[in-house]
C-alpha cells in the first residue's frame, strides 16, 4: 500500500515470471527513472510574440491581389489550431486589416458597430473590441464597380472611424474622394493625434470660388484634418483634374514673402514627417501652407508636377524643403506644358543638386533636365565647394545629351556608384555581338564602358549589370 501510494500518477505494473506455476509469484515493477515534471505553460505575452512572426511575415508584399486575398484568408485558420490561441491571435489578426471589396467593408463595419453596442460600461477599457485592436486599415486595393459604391464606402467609413481609437496607419482608395463628413469623422475620432501614415488622400481644387460640388471635400476640411495629425510620418496627397491648374503670375512663392502674406493661413505642425508625396498639386492654399510649414524630419519626397517640370512651383518646393532630403523622385508631369529651352535647344539648367545638398537617391523622368552645380570660385584662398553625396541616379532611358552633361559633373560626384536605366533591360547571354551593339543596347554598352572608367556602374531596370 505504501508503494502504491508513491506512484499514484501511473498504474502499478505487476510482473509474473512463472504464470503457470501452482502458486505464481508477482513483483511490482519499480521505475528506474524519476517521473518527468510537467512543462510550465508559456505566458500569453510569449505566444503573442511568436505568433506575430507568423502573421506579419511580410510575404504578401510581392503577391498579386487574388493571391493576397487567399493568403490573408488562410491566416484566420490559426484560430482552429488551439483553443487557447484565440485570445492571442484575434488582436494580431485585427491589427492589420486589408479590405478588397465593398461587401467586405460593409461586413466589417457592421461587426464593429454590433460589437460596440454590446460593450457595457462595467469594463475597465472604454473602447470596444475588435475596434481598439485595429492599428492599420488598408483600402488601396478595393475595387469600385458600381456607381453606388462611392456612397457605400463613404458611409461605412463614417461609421467605423470613431470606433478605431488606436489607428496608426490609414491607406485610402486613391481613386475616391472622401466627403466632408468622412474627413470630419476621422478628424474628431479619439487618437487622431497618434496617426502616423495617411496615404491616398484625394483632394479637389476648384477654379470657381464659392462653387458647391456635392460629395467633394473642401480644402479647409483637409487642412483642419492635417492640423490634428501632429505625429504624421508619411503623407500622400492626390489632386484631381482642375480647370485652372497653371501658375498664377501674381502669386509670389518666395518663402520670405509668404511670411509677410496676411492672407496665408497659419502653418501646419508636422515635426515628424519623413515621407511626402504630392501628386499634381496646383498653386492653392494647401500647397502654400505646405510650402510655409517647416518639415525638419523630411527625408523622402515624391512629386508629380502639375504643369511644366521646370516650373517655379517645383523649384520653390525644393528650395523650401530640400535641405535635408536624401531621396527625391520626380514623376512625369500630370498636365505637361511646352518645355522652355535655351537658344541651343537644350533644356534649361536645373539646380536640384544645389537645392538638395544631402541627396543620395535621385529619380528623374522625361523631359530630363540639365543638372548643374555651382562652379568653384576663382578667388585664391577660397576653399572649393564640397562634393555632392549623390549615390544612385535613375533615369527612364539613355539620353546622350543628359549623360554627356553628367559625365562632366562626375568629378563633383565622388559618391555616385550606380546609374539605373529604368525602362531598359539588358539582353540575355548568347545574343550575337551585332545585336548587342545596335540601337539602345549599343548605346547602353558604350555608356557603360565610359562610366566604368570612373567607377560608376550602369544597370538596367532590374538592377542587373551584364559584366
Amino acid at each position: 500500500m505504501a508503494l502504491a501510494g508513491l506512484h499514484t500518477e501511473t498504474p502499478t505494473i505487476f510482473l509474473r515470471p512463472r504464470p503457470l506455476a501452482r502458486s505464481p509469484g508477482s513483483f511490482i515493477l519499480l521505475p528506474l527513472l524519476p517521473h518527468p515534471r510537467p512543462l510550465k505553460p508559456l505566458p500569453p505575452e510569449v505566444w503573442s510574440k511568436v505568433l506575430s512572426y507568423v502573421i506579419d511575415d511580410g510575404e504578401d508584399s510581392r503577391m498579386a491581389v487574388p493571391e493576397r486575398r487567399v493568403f490573408f484568408r488562410d491566416k484566420w485558420r490559426l484560430l482552429f489550431v488551439c483553443k487557447s490561441w484565440v485570445d492571442v491571435i484575434l488582436p494580431l489578426l485585427y491589427s492589420r486589416v486589408h479590405i478588397f471589396t465593398v461587401s467586405a467593408l460593409q461586413k466589417f463595419a457592421a461587426h464593429l458597430c454590433a460589437s460596440d453596442q454590446r460593450w457595457d460600461s462595467i469594463r475597465r477599457i472604454p473602447y470596444s473590441t475588435p475596434g481598439r485592436w485595429v492599428q492599420m486599415l488598408d483600402l488601396t486595393e478595393m475595387m469600385l464597380v458600381h456607381s453606388t459604391d462611392l456612397l457605400s464606402v463613404d458611409s461605412n467609413l463614417v461609421r467605423i472611424f470613431p470606433l478605431l481609437p488606436f489607428l496608426r496607419n490609414l491607406y485610402l482608395i486613391p481613386e475616391m474622394l472622401l466627403s466632408n463628413r468622412a474627413l470630419v469623422a476621422l478628424q474628431c475620432k479619439d487618437g487622431i493625434s497618434e496617426l502616423r501614415s495617411l496615404k491616398g488622400l484625394k483632394v479637389s481644387v476648384s477654379s470657381e470660388q464659392g462653387s458647391f460640388q456635392p460629395f467633394v471635400p473642401s480644402l479647409d476640411t483637409v487642412i483642419n484634418l492635417l492640423r490634428h495629425c501632429p505625429r504624421l510620418e508619411q503623407l500622400e496627397i492626390i489632386c484631381v483634374v482642375t480647370a485652372n491648374s497653371e501658375l498664377d503670375p501674381d502669386i509670389d512663392l518666395d518663402p520670405s514673402a509668404l511670411q509677410n502674406d496676411e492672407s496665408l493661413l497659419p502653418p501646419l505642425h508636422l515635426p515628424y514627417l519623413k515621407f511626402l508625396c504630392l501628386f499634381a498639386i496646383p498653386i492653392c492654399p494647401l500647397f502654400r501652407i505646405l510650402l510655409h510649414t517647416p518639415l525638419p524630419a523630411l527625408r523622402r519626397l515624391v512629386v508629380t508636377p502639375c504643369g511644366d517640370l521646370y516650373s517655379p512651383q517645383l523649384s520653390t518646393l525644393l528650395s523650401a524643403h530640400g535641405c535635408n532630403l536624401t531621396s527625391l523622385r520626380i514623376n512625369i508631369p500630370r498636365y505637361p506644358l511646352p518645355i522652355l529651352s535655351t537658344g541651343t535647344g537644350d533644356p534649361p539648367p536645373w539646380s536640384v543638386l544645389t537645392s538638395c545638398p544631402e541627396l543620395h537617391r535621385l529619380t528623374l523622368n522625361y523631359p530630363l533636365p540639365s543638372l548643374t552645380l555651382p562652379a568653384a570660385p576663382p578667388v585664391p584662398g577660397v576653399p572649393p565647394p564640397q562634393p555632392h553625396p549623390l549615390r544612385v541616379l535613375t533615369i527612364p532611358r539613355p539620353n546622350a545629351r543628359f549623360l554627356r552633361g553628367l559625365e562632366v559633373l562626375l568629378p563633383r560626384l565622388p559618391s555616385l556608384t550606380v546609374i539605373r536605366v529604368r525602362s531598359v533591360r539588358w539582353l540575355r547571354a548568347g545574343v550575337s555581338g551585332k545585336a548587342l551593339e545596335a540601337g539602345v543596347q549599343g548605346e547602353m554598352h558604350e555608356w557603360r564602358r565610359r562610366f566604368l572608367r570612373r567607377g560608376v556602374r550602369l544597370v538596367d531596370g532590374e538592377w542587373r549589370d551584364p559584366g
